[in-house]
């Protein structure tokens, strides 16, 4: 059973058990981000030259921050502005572009001419960003809500409409990285993954953010890029993801019937002799390996014959409060 499954509060004894001893270091991590708070206003946020808009979550795991960065990467460009890109870089480097981690190697596939550096200093990395490319006109800081020590014009918050707050609790017990009273810092929210919710849960859940932010919410959509053929196939799953249930859900949607699994963690990265190891048994089930682009960045030469899905993002509602508040941060 994988820690997620745990958190979400699947298993047996065994599980109940393990959820007591996370629940326990929860508290001394909620103790940690109550002394970190208490400092911060100590501590002046660095300003850069140009606006910096921030895309962000308060939950760990996967919300849907890069298909979103590149969807508001082109939107900004759509309306005549140089974007740059600045993240932290979790995890080992893609093989395909060795300065950046598969998150940004995906990024820069999609959007090869917007420069990103990422580096554990945001304000220095942006700097160095700025007089490397003095075009660039507005900085999207990725999976930056709790950096707090580089200025901000705009928080934009990603909430994953399936698990928006994180089964409810704190690292590790659950997946917050602070309590959802922290979206009060927020400029605009967004729901992601709405497909998969009904009106009247969506409704509850608009209801329940209104609780902690008057920030407006949009809604947005992810759905396969270029879908592969895949209704009927047998494939064998295979990501390294912060939630793999959306790559499974979304093989649902193509309607793929998924024989095995390879869930990897977050950022991990399956060797070249992994990934024929998977083909092989993929062979023995008669199915395909399915994988994500998130994780075939990771290595330079991908076996022939996997699948690879890949997956775009569209803000289907609350759009234009969403680029009013945009706007509001460029000074426009």
């Amino acid at each position: 059973m994988s820690i997620r499954e745990i958190q979400a509060g699947k298993g047996g004894i065994g599980a109940s058990l393990a959820r007591v001893g996370l629940h326990v270091l929860s508290w001394g991590y909620g103790v940690g981000v109550a002394v970190r708070e208490l400092f911060l206003p100590m501590r002046k946020p660095k300003r850069l030259s140009v606006p910096v808009i921030c895309v962000g979550n308060i939950a760990a795991g996967g919300t849907g921050k890069t298909p979103f960065v590149i969807w508001l990467a082109r939107a900004l460009i759509e309306a005549g502005l140089t974007p740059g890109i600045l993240a932290r870089g979790y995890g080992d480097k893609s093989a395909v572009h060795p300065a950046l981690n598969d998150e940004g190697a995906v990024i820069r596939d999609a959007l090869p001419d917007v420069p990103q550096l990422q580096h554990a200093d945001r304000y220095a990395a942006g700097v160095r960003l700025l007089q490397e490319h003095p075009r660039v006109d507005v900085i999207l800081l990725d999976d930056g809500f709790q950096h707090r020590r580089l200025h901000r014009d705009l928080d934009i918050v990603l909430l994953d409409g399936l698990c928006p707050f994180g089964y409810g609790y704190l690292l590790p017990r659950g997946l917050l990285r602070e309590s959802r009273s922290a979206l009060a810092r927020a400029g605009a929210v967004v729901v992601t993954r709405a497909e998969r919710l009904e009106d009247t849960d969506l409704g509850q859940l608009r209801v329940e953010i209104s609780s902690y932010t008057a920030a407006p919410v949009a809604v947005a959509e992810t759905r396969p890029k270029e879908a592969a053929d895949l209704q009927g196939v047998r494939v064998l799953a295979c990501c390294g993801l912060g939630n793999p249930d959306a790559f499974l859900g979304t093989l649902a949607d193509l309607g793929a019937e998924v024989v095995g699994r390879r869930l990897l963690a977050d950022h991990e990265t399956l060797s070249e002799a992994g990934w024929k190891r998977l083909i092989e048994k993929a062979s023995a089930l008669d199915a395909r390996v399915v994988t994500t682009a998130k994780d075939a960045v990771k290595v330079a030469h991908l076996p022939r014959g996997i699948v690879v899905v890949e997956i775009e993002l569209d803000v289907v509602e609350g759009r234009d409060e969403l680029w009013r508040r945009i706007e509001a941060a460029l000074g426009r």
